[in-house]
């Protein structure tokens, strides 16, 4: 029997590799591409608003300051958040030992049964012996192709986009209680009014009692009064249950129970501070954490699409082992007892039933799904951004509008008063003037309110002074 000639073999397995990896992909189609500046009509040159970080500290409101704080760090979907963050991260950890030398230590002890027309004749063959085995074998797979440094590469993209993913839902639980705080703040506004719209209610009720009494107005007068005091009554009792629910949602927000906002009594509702021109330009696609997570996305899977295709590749792997085996305990720490081996090794897939083709094609296919994600997030972001800086300059000018009319029924009810006193008009004008100016001032709570969402969600929808770099150092 000749021997084997190892350069010939080491050829063959070399030759066999190359055959290997001119095998066909598959059928490619072509991928799916981000959208672009230019698709998406952004100005390059002209400067993004600049939102800074804690942006909403600029209300002045330590309350406020005090839930977003609370919020951020008791809020289950947060902690939901940053378990996956966690969990991210390990998958790296299980993608870099990969490419790494794998080290195992080995005892074990064998009772075994040998055939006595088998390898070993009697008087092993025939009889049970007890095999006891001290080993140390490591291990090393050669990553020629890049496979394992592609699965590295796709595990920290996916755990940048975990990481951006949780200040998308810090950026959104802070602008869910600035919105709810808001509300609590204007409906304590308006159940204020109310308070004097009343007591206005009242005093007509009273007069126009006593002008029916002196036949001056019919006995259906007072319906008309009395059905406008009942009117209030309810708005009054639906003022109190909307305050309610506004606390219990902002409990709930901050990871508190129901009813642990019941006492909390804001401040007066204000207008929203001043905001710098904004418009949608390119640093858009770099101040949303959304866009910057599915961009991370596309990234990793870009990374899992090489990582596939170097499946088609040989896997050579080098493993080795030194230990102790003997018969009898007594021998095993004999030097006769020892044991070594080294397997060097090539795993070629030559045929697989297209397998490795289906893989490659499924992993395309998910590459183009978070392309169009990403294109998805894109559009509706800038939609998003479009539509808060069109309500924020409209809710400006509505509440110009408001403070105007609010002065002007001012000084018309001021103007009522004069002229009651000098005998031109009766009482029920000047209390009909003073309702008109508190249904005015109602209107401008409204349009402040307003005015103060828009600010926030703005404010939001143009990063909430998110930063790139800062996230991505956290997430690694």
């Amino acid at each position: 029997m000749n021997k084997p000639n190892w350069q010939q073999t080491a050829g063959v397995l070399m030759l066999t590799a190359m055959l290997g990896g001119c095998a066909s992909f598959g059928e490619e189609n072509n991928p799916a591409t981000p959208l672009t500046a230019s698709q998406l009509q952004l100005d390059p040159a002209r400067p993004g608003s600049q939102v800074q970080a804690g942006w909403w500290q600029q209300l002045a409101d330590p309350q406020l300051d005090q839930l977003i704080k609370t919020a951020l760090q008791q809020s289950p979907s947060l902690k939901v958040a940053d378990a996956r963050l966690r969990e991210a991260r390990s998958a790296i950890g299980m993608a870099e030992s990969k490419d790494g030398l794998q080290v195992a230590a080995n005892a074990s002890v064998d009772r075994e049964r040998y055939s006595l027309y088998g390898l070993l004749p009697a008087p092993i063959g025939g009889n049970y012996y007890d095999v006891y085995t001290l080993s140390l074998g490591a291990s090393w797979e050669i990553d020629f192709w890049g496979k394992n440094r592609a699965a590295v590469q796709a595990a920290i993209g996916n755990q940048q986009a975990v990481a951006l993913e949780a200040q998308q839902a810090r950026l959104t639980l802070t602008q869910a209680v600035i919105a709810q705080y808001t509300e609590l703040q204007r409906i304590a506004a308006q159940a204020k009014l109310l308070k004097a719209r009343q007591q206005l209610a009242q005093s007509q009720l009273a007069l126009t009692h006593a002008r029916v009494n002196a036949g001056l107005l019919p006995g259906d007068s007072l319906r008309q009064a009395e059905i406008r005091l009942k009117q209030l009554s309810q708005q009054d009792s639906a003022l109190a249950d909307q305050a309610d629910h506004a606390r219990h949602a902002l409990a709930a927000l901050s990871g508190q129970p129901p009813h642990a906002l019941d006492t909390m009594q804001p401040p007066a509702l204000k207008p929203a501070p001043a905001m710098p021109d904004a418009a949608l330009t390119l640093d858009m696609l770099s101040q949303r954490p959304d866009i910057v997570a599915q961009r991370a996305r596309v990234e990793a899977m870009n990374a899992s699409v090489n990582a596939a295709k170097a499946e088609f590749y040989p896997n050579v792997s080098l493993s080795a082992f030194i230990g102790q085996s003997a018969l009898e305990s007594g021998d095993l720490l004999k030097a006769g007892s020892k044991v070594v081996g080294i397997t060097p090794a090539i795993h070629l897939p030559i045929f697989t039933a297209g397998a490795l083709q289906a893989n490659l094609a499924s992993t395309r296919a998910r590459y183009d799904i978070a392309v169009e994600n990403y294109n998805q997030t894109v559009l509706f972001a800038l939609r998003d951004a479009a539509d808060s800086l069109s309500t924020w300059q409209k809710t400006a000018s509505q509440l110009s509008d408001a403070h105007q009319a609010t002065q002007l029924s001012r000084k018309a009810s001021d103007s009522t008063v004069l002229r009651f006193k000098a005998g031109l008009v009766d009482k029920l004008a000047v209390l009909q003037a003073e309702e008109a100016d508190l249904n005015q001032q109602g209107g401008k709570i409204d349009a402040t309110a307003a005015n103060r969402m828009a600010w926030a969600n703005l404010n939001t929808a143009l990063g909430g002074g998110f930063a790139t770099s800062e996230t991505t150092q956290q997430a690694r």
